[in-house]
């Protein structure tokens, strides 16, 4: 159930409670999760200086401690570390710094299989949302039969001849899928890149800014797409059972979710480079998290597109803070409680909470 609480006179703020909640799927025993962490501070996928320092943020706030308070056994791999492409200095407009993209990717890449190799469940501390083409890559070389939650404002399914802007974080997909192969070929950097995901294993949820070509290729490839107003009309669990039900009725697949923060509503968490109002409240985006880890079948998290360089130090606390919370109930079931160790952040200055816990 959820209990209404009062965070300052006229708001009202929810948190979850600890029964479990019913879900169609059935729930697999409990196991200790063995992570395995990765930073990937990759910024060339998009313009905006920043989310390479997301990576340090987070462990800075607490990350493997907290995860290992809640019982896993964690090994940090620490942070890949990417360098600009020399014939990147002259950037080509349909495929910004494709070259380094590339090669930071095919890093990534590498290193996930390597994760997953070892039988851990592979945490990925993005960076832009250009390094899901490499996890993707990677994770899929491993599990062939995975599946892909995308959680994001956009789709990121642009090719370099759709592309308004030119940014490879908009074409992660566009690599990626079988379907639209022959629209990504010949990009330089990213011959290493074969698409090997097919349209009908990837799920959006949490769309609301679309390019009119990227529309095309849900329609007609007939992708399973959630937009926000579905999920208001039905409700963040009935999208969440549709879309399993749809990716993997067996419930048999390891699962990959792509978690870009712009999903959430910049209310929440202002600190990114790529928001877009009226997204998903922060019980939504947690539902999402505990429904995912409910299955028992989370393989890989990306975590994308957070970057604390665009706002106060105290909404980028704030930022941070709540994809903890998002990562803490994708892997572990344990509720957060706080300890007199926490820093406890304040909350952005649009509103009168004096922390994200105070708000769940």
């Amino acid at each position: 159930m959820l209990h209404n609480l009062r965070c300052s006179p006229g708001k009202r703020v929810l948190r979850l409670s600890y029964h479990r909640r019913k879900f169609r799927h059935r729930l697999l025993p409990k196991k200790t999760p063995h992570i395995g962490i990765v930073g990937a501070p990759l910024v060339y996928g998009q313009p905006l200086t920043g989310t390479n320092a997301a990576p340090g943020l987070l462990r800075k706030s607490g990350l493997v401690r907290r995860l290992k308070q809640r019982g896993s056994h964690v090994n940090d791999y620490g942070d890949l570390e990417f360098e600009i492409a020399e014939d990147d200095r002259d950037v080509d407009p349909r495929c910004k710094y494709c070259s380094t993209v590339g090669n930071a990717t095919k890093k990534i890449a590498s290193k996930v299989k390597e994760v997953v190799r070892n039988g851990e469940l592979c945490l990925l501390l993005g960076g832009d949302h250009s390094v899901s083409i490499g996890s993707i890559s990677g994770h899929i070389g491993v599990r062939p039969d995975m599946a892909l939650i995308w959680v994001d404002a956009h789709t990121d399914i642009n090719t370099p001849l759709t592309s308004e802007s030119g940014n490879i974080h908009g074409m992660v997909l566009g690599f990626l899928m079988k379907e639209i192969k022959q629209l990504s070929t010949n990009v330089r950097g990213m011959e290493w890149c074969k698409p090997c995901i097919s349209s009908k294993r990837v799920a959006y949820i949490g769309i609301r800014s679309v390019d009119p070509g990227e529309e095309a290729f849900l329609r007609d490839l007939d992708i399973c797409a959630y937009w926000m107003d579905d999920v208001r009309r039905l409700g963040v669990e009935e999208v969440l059972a549709r879309v399993l039900e749809r990716l993997d009725p067996q419930g048999k697949r390891p699962l990959h979710l792509s978690f870009d923060v712009d999903a959430i509503d910049p209310i929440h968490v202002p600190a990114t480079g790529t928001p877009v109002k009226a997204g998903l409240s922060l019980r939504e985006a947690l539902k999402i998290a505990r429904t995912i880890h409910n299955t028992g079948r989370l393989s890989l998290m990306d975590v994308t597109e957070l970057n604390p360089l665009l706002c106060s130090t105290t909404d980028a606390n704030w930022s941070a803070d709540v994809v903890l919370e998002l990562i803490i109930r994708s892997f572990v079931s344990k509720q957060w409680k706080p300890d007199s160790r926490h820093p406890r952040h304040h909350m952005p200055s649009n509103s009168t909470c004096n922390n994200v816990h105070e708000f769940l």
